[in-house]
């Protein structure tokens, strides 16, 4: 496939162009700087930042997808740069790529609904705000007339080995992995947002966990197609964002 993508330099996006190349797809990658790129007759570059990249939909056009692995919010003072920045990016997919065009763009675990309820993680006590900017770039996904789906994983990290982790856990929308039995007796919102906090290890995958799910599901209208995607490590297996340098 003909992929676009923005943000290749970073922690996602490298290894997200190492492994679509490795796949033989076609990748035109956007960057300030293409220094921590590498050398492919798969890889075409153009220079550019996305939020001042007027062009941005001319350049994207005649690709077949469009993922977005560029911005990031940390704290609240970056929410709205970082929501700026995704509508840009939707907004250019749909004028070049046209209604229906495939777009994939990173969220957060706290926008997955919690299995059995109308919640995400987000509407819990104690969950950092700065979720709500993810909760923004849904909306404003969700309000276009693109063929979306946004990645909500957990923190990540880098792979000890270089390689995807086999056999992750994936949900539409959900949680991919069920609730602690006490959420269903205790009162809910501070019982869940306990087991959301708990959870997070088994929600801490790796960047290349991330292109592995991004690229087995490039195509329209797929499983994953106007959904947010919960991604888990396999049963028994628990991660920190602190087990290996980022």
């Amino acid at each position: 496939m003909k992929i676009f993508l923005l943000g290749a330099a970073g922690n996602a996006g490298q290894r997200i162009l190492r492994a679509a190349l490795a796949r033989a797809h076609e990748v035109t990658a956007m960057v300030r700087d293409e220094a921590k790129l590498p050398s492919s007759p798969n890889l075409r570059v153009t220079r550019g930042i996305v939020d001042k990249s007027p062009d941005l939909a001319r350049v994207m056009a005649g690709h077949d997808v469009v993922i977005n692995a560029a911005g990031n919010v940390a704290n609240v003072a970056e929410a709205s740069a970082f929501t700026k920045l995704v509508q840009t990016v939707i907004d250019a997919t749909t004028a070049s790529l046209g209604e229906g065009g495939r777009l994939w763009v990173f969220g957060g675990a706290a926008l997955l609904t919690v299995p059995g309820t109308r919640l995400m993680a987000v509407d819990l006590p104690k969950v950092p705000r700065v979720y709500e900017a993810h909760r923004t770039n849904l909306a404003a996904l969700l309000r276009s007339r693109l063929d979306g789906s946004m990645l909500c994983p957990g923190p990540m990290i880098a792979s000890e080995n270089g390689k995807p982790t086999p056999s992750l856990r994936l949900a539409a929308d959900e949680w991919p992995m069920a609730r602690p039995t006490y959420t269903y007796v205790l009162p809910i919102r501070l019982a869940l947002a306990l087991a959301f906090k708990q959870k997070v290890p088994e929600l801490t995958i790796t960047y290349e966990d991330a292109a592995e799910v991004i690229l087995d599901n490039l195509s329209k209208g797929g499983r994953f197609s106007h959904r947010r995607v919960g991604v888990a490590l396999p049963p028994g297996l628990r991660k920190h964002k602190d087990d290996v340098p980022r």
